[in-house]
């Protein structure tokens, strides 16, 4: 009994000492300049290619993003430059003309001109460079039904050879009914061939689809797809960070939240500091596709 009245006193003086430790604080952060924010694909398809240019905003801002229009942006591959046109019906999307595509071993440069983004007046340039390495080609691939962790998901098994020549790094998405299940890149699933260099893959799994969203559950008939991309080390590093930076951290073991690398640098004026962010990638594709039984 008098244990059962130490225990009941002991959580009554608990939920006190929680009471008494709260807190309210006004925070006020102060306000800093904008930077620039690029997000742009290229890619070995023959089709429109698209970069994206925003701002970045206050930390507790509500309000969406400002995006740059009237930049002048152009797209050189070490052959020929070309300049790529603002959508002005969404403003800050810039494109590729629709016959546009990559070249394996080419490296394309995209360069920002004519913008402000700080607004004192002087106008910026930006560039940003990333090489096309090469994919290898998925033979075929095979998807199975397995319960992981007591949820039902969806295995992509890739049949494929991993060229043992140099190291290579790929970007995983997955489509079913040539609807992409991957369309955030949190949810993309990128690898390299430290453990599979120069393996002959044979029903090797790629990647996992769970069922946790109803619209995106794989049922017997559907056309499921894989999308796999020959991408950098740098761009590897770069979704890695972005996926590290947006998920769940561990409050008492977690480390500290860092800024996610960039290949997007600020070139004028020449005294300039900005920091711009983002990331304008190349890289090559290989395709598959099965159906579901």
């Amino acid at each position: 009994m008098r244990t059962r009245g130490f225990f009941f006193v002991s959580l009554v003086l608990l939920a006190v000492l929680c009471m008494a430790c709260t807190t309210n604080f006004d925070v006020t952060l102060d306000s800093m300049s904008p930077e620039l924010v690029v997000d742009g694909i290229v890619t070995t398809d023959t089709t429109t290619h698209f970069v994206y240019l925003k701002k970045t905003g206050t930390y507790f801002s509500d309000q969406p993003a400002e995006v740059v229009s009237g930049a002048t942006v152009t797209l050189d591959d070490g052959q020929c430059t070309i300049a790529l046109e603002e959508n002005m019906a969404k403003r800050g999307t810039y494109h590729t003309p629709a016959n546009y595509y990559g070249v394996v071993g080419r490296t394309y440069t995209l360069t920002i001109a004519n913008v402000d983004i700080n607004n004192d007046g002087e106008k910026e340039t930006y560039t940003a460079s990333s090489t096309i390495n090469a994919v290898p080609s998925v033979e075929k691939i095979e998807v199975d039904k397995e319960i992981v962790f007591y949820e039902n998901v969806w295995v992509v098994n890739v049949w494929m050879h991993d060229p043992a020549s140099v190291s290579n790094y790929y970007l995983a998405k997955a489509f079913k009914n040539n609807v992409c299940l991957s369309d955030t890149i949190t949810e993309w699933h990128v690898m390299s061939d430290y453990k599979i260099n120069g393996v002959d893959l044979r029903k090797k799994t790629i990647m996992y689809l769970p069922s946790t969203i109803k619209s995106e559950k794989i049922y017997r008939g559907d056309k499921v797809g894989l999308e796999l991309c020959g991408i950098s080390k740098d761009y590897y590093g770069f979704i890695r960070e972005i996926k590290q930076e947006s998920g769940v951290r561990n409050p008492l073991f977690g480390g500290q939240p860092a800024n996610v690398r960039t290949n997007v640098k600020q070139i004028l004026p020449l005294h300039a500091t900005g920091n711009p962010g983002g990331y304008f990638a190349a890289y090559s594709i290989s395709r598959a596709q099965t159906v579901y039984n």
